[in-house]
C-alpha cells in the first residue's frame, strides 16, 4: 500500500512514516521542510504547503491512503483557523488525486466527544486547548459532504514511548465516558492509524482510540 502522511515531522507522523515503511508499505511525506525528514528506502519526501491544492493533488496521486496528523500545539494564538482553512483544500486535493482512504487525526475532547471526558479533562478542553479544538470541530463538519472514504480518529492523551499494548478502538457513539486521563504513546497510536487506514469497514466512522480501561460503554 502507498500511504501519504501529512504532519510527517510531528510526534505521531514520525512514528507513522517509520512504521509504514517497517510494514513494507511505500510512504510519501508531504512537508514544509524536507530536511527534517530522515531519508529511508521506500520513502518519498515532497516539499509543499497545505495551502497549495494543486501541489497536494500532485503529491497524493497514486496513494492508496492519506493520513493527516497536522495540528497546532497549545498554547495557540487566537484566532485559530488552521484546520478550517486547510482541511477543505486537503480533501479536495485527495478527491482530485483519486485517493481511496482518508484518515484524519483529531483529538479526544473535540466536538461532542468533550462531554464524555472526566471533570479534569473537561477543564483542559474548555481552557488550554479550547481554540484549537473548536477549529478542529468546525472543520470536521465538512467531511461527510466529501466523496472520500473518510474516518476521523480521536486519540486520548498522548506521550512519547514504545509501541505498547494495542489500543482500543471504539465508535464514538458506543462510548459513554472516558474516565480519568487515559494515555497512549505516539507509537501505539501510529500503529492503530495504519490498521484503520487499511480497513474499509471503518469508512464514515468517528473512532475513539484509547486504553483498555480508558472507556465505558454508553448506557453503563
Amino acid at each position: 500500500m502507498k500511504i501519504t502522511v501529512l504532519g510527517a515531522t510531528g510526534h505521531i507522523g514520525r512514528h507513522l512514516v517509520a512504521q509504514a515503511l517497517d510494514r513494507g508499505h511505500e510512504a510519501v511525506a508531504y512537508v514544509r521542510n524536507p530536511d527534517a525528514v530522515e531519508p529511508r528506502a521506500g520513502l518519498t519526501v515532497v516539499r509543499g504547503s497545505l495551502d497549495d491544492r494543486t501541489a497536494m493533488a500532485r503529491a497524493f496521486t497514486g496513494s492508496d491512503a492519506l493520513i493527516s496528523c497536522i495540528g497546532l500545539r497549545p498554547p495557540a494564538k487566537k484566532p485559530v483557523d488552521l484546520m478550517q482553512r486547510t482541511l477543505p483544500l486537503i480533501t479536495a486535493a485527495a478527491e482530485e488525486a483519486g485517493v481511496h482512504r482518508f484518515v484524519l487525526v483529531s483529538a479526544f475532547g473535540v466536538g461532542d466527544t468533550a462531554a464524555k471526558g472526566s471533570p479534569i479533562a473537561k477543564l483542559v478542553f474548555s481552557t488550554v486547548v479550547a481554540s484549537i479544538f473548536r477549529d478542529k470541530a468546525l472543520s470536521e463538519q465538512t467531511l461527510p459532504a466529501t466523496g472520500l472514504n473518510w474516518t476521523t480518529v480521536y486519540p486520548v492523551n498522548l506521550k512519547e514511548g514504545k509501541n505498547g499494548p494495542a489500543a482500543v478502538v471504539k465508535p464514538v457513539g458506543q462510548v459513554g465516558k472516558v474516565p480519568g486521563v487515559p494515555t497512549l504513546t505516539f507509537a501505539t497510536t501510529a500503529s492503530t492509524l495504519l490498521d484503520i487506514a487499511a480497513d474499509d469497514t471503518m469508512s464514515g466512522q468517528r473512532l475513539l482510540v484509547t486504553t483498555a480501561k480508558g472507556w465505558k460503554p454508553a448506557g453503563s
